[in-house]
């Protein structure tokens, strides 16, 4: 048997990880927002890119934001406790 990673998806199915992300972060299926953003391109092919750009830079902001804030989380417990 083969080993298989907990992800079902591997990187190399995201274009750029912001529909997984979004789908994450707001508990739902990110196939339904590809499947929107599929159809945003095709009615409107330059608005559409502009918001999954823009929401990639929301997306990043966001996990740089909580990956600091967990950091900092992590300092002050060891603070506390020590």
């Amino acid at each position: 048997m083969s080993s298989q990673t907990a992800s079902a998806q591997s990187p190399r199915d995201n274009l750029l990880g912001i529909c997984h992300a979004l789908g994450e972060t707001f508990g739902f299926n990110p196939l339904y927002l590809r499947l929107a953003l599929l159809v945003a391109v095709m009615v409107n092919p330059e608005a559409a890119l502009l918001a999954y750009f823009a929401a990639g830079i929301a997306v990043l902001v966001a996990k740089l934001a909580t990956r600091s804030t967990g950091k900092r989380a992590a300092k002050t417990k060891t603070l506390i406790h020590a």
